[in-house]
């Protein structure tokens, strides 16, 4: 980003925070103890996500911990402290034209817009738990694809695919634990990682031993995983040790055959300039097995068809994780969630098991994803 483009989102992050303090600040006229301790709160929330993201690596480490949780919750919930102060900020030139506070409103204003900010900070409480509940208790999508199998063995094959993990401040070693009891749950043959096992800073993932818990993964035909956007936001020579650490097997534009069943390709990430087309992955694969494509985004689904792969696993787009994100989100992709086939080809693009930000998911639902292949 250039300089013009830096100090521009740097005013639209103070105009945006500036717009919201006065807003919120007005709420809590009369209640001078209140007003200050909201200040200080405030002022906290704003600072620690720039203070995690932009000097995390040089703070300690239980610091930049807690900076990033709580910045992390500050980013998404900040959204719909600016969905109330402008929906209170139209009510009120509503009213100014066509006078709809009732007297009580009138003759106890600063007492009613404290209600009214008591109100707000119990919805958003409310919305965190179900959020955190959503997040914390990710359900198994079975899905069942009957794949031509080549000059393969006929039969059946478990496959659960995970992605956008986001290993780091947020998501823990002591979750990890539950992720992996999770997927071992499922009897898996393989497991596959789609992309964005690590967030963006190898730092916590590294100091943790996180891979420690993911060598208790069981999966007799093998544990693989791409790379997705971030990845390469921290130091990618270190993801890649982390990953073969971990006892995944790394695919970056490139493909293995796994057990004479089928073969997976692991494609770069699309924000890599220099990733191999997939024409170029397909065309230097010798067999005749069925295959099944890990693509982290999945802007470039029409890709697949055209290369005769059978089943492509994404992931990245969270479903948008949180509402109203989801929506817009839903409109940025040809498929943003959920299976579908078009052709012969299979799709299925996953909410992910982590996510990004604050462990909230509001309107979508973490996940892993239990495929039944069908070999005939």
């Amino acid at each position: 980003m250039n300089k013009f483009g830096i100090f521009s989102a740097l005013l639209v992050f103070l105009g945006i925070h500036t717009y919201l303090f006065i807003r919120l600040r007005q709420a809590l006229a009369g209640f001078p103890v209140l007003q200050l301790v909201f200040t200080l709160i405030f002022l906290l929330c704003v600072i620690s996500f720039p203070l995690a993201m932009g000097l995390g690596n040089r703070l300690p480490f239980s610091l930049t911990a807690v900076l990033e949780n709580i910045g992390a919750w500050w980013v998404i919930l900040l959204m719909y402290f600016i969905m109330a102060a402008v929906f209170a900020d139209l009510l009120r030139l509503v009213n100014h034209w066509f006078p709809i506070w009732p007297e009580w409103v009138r003759s106890n204003y600063d007492l009613f817009k404290f209600y009214a900010f008591s109100a707000v900070m119990g919805i958003l409480l409310i919305i965190s738990v179900i959020g955190y509940i959503r997040f914390d208790r990710p359900v198994v999508r079975e899905l069942e694809v009957e794949l031509p199998r080549g000059n393969g063995p006929a039969g059946e094959l478990t496959i659960v695919a995970a992605s956008d993990v986001h290993l780091g401040n947020i998501i823990r070693k002591a979750r990890i634990k539950k992720y992996v009891d999770l997927i071992n749950s499922q009897k898996p043959d393989v497991v596959l990682f789609a992309g964005d096992l690590i967030d963006h800073s190898i730092r916590p993932v590294e100091v943790r031993n996180m891979h420690e818990e993911l060598l208790g993964l069981e999966a007799p035909l093998g544990i693989y995983g791409i790379f997705g956007n971030h990845e390469y936001y921290g130091n990618i020579s270190h993801a890649g040790e982390f990953y073969k650490k971990a006892g995944i097997t790394l695919l970056r534009d490139s493909s293995v055959d796994v057990a004479g069943r089928f073969t997976l390709i692991g494609r770069d990430d699309i924000s890599q300039h220099r990733r191999k087309t997939l024409n170029e992955l397909v065309s230097g694969i010798g067999s005749n097995l069925p295959l099944i494509l890990l693509d982290h985004n999945p802007a470039r689904v029409g890709d697949a068809g055209k290369n005769n792969v059978d089943l492509q696993i994404s992931g990245h787009t969270h479903d948008g994780q949180i509402w109203p994100i989801n929506l817009v989100v839903r409109k940025m992709y040809p498929l943003s969630y959920g299976y579908i086939k078009s052709g012969k080809t299979h799709y299925y693009v996953s909410s992910g098991l982590g996510l990004w930000g604050a462990p909230l998911r509001i309107g979508t639902r973490s996940e892993i994803v239990k495929i039944r292949l069908i070999l005939n």
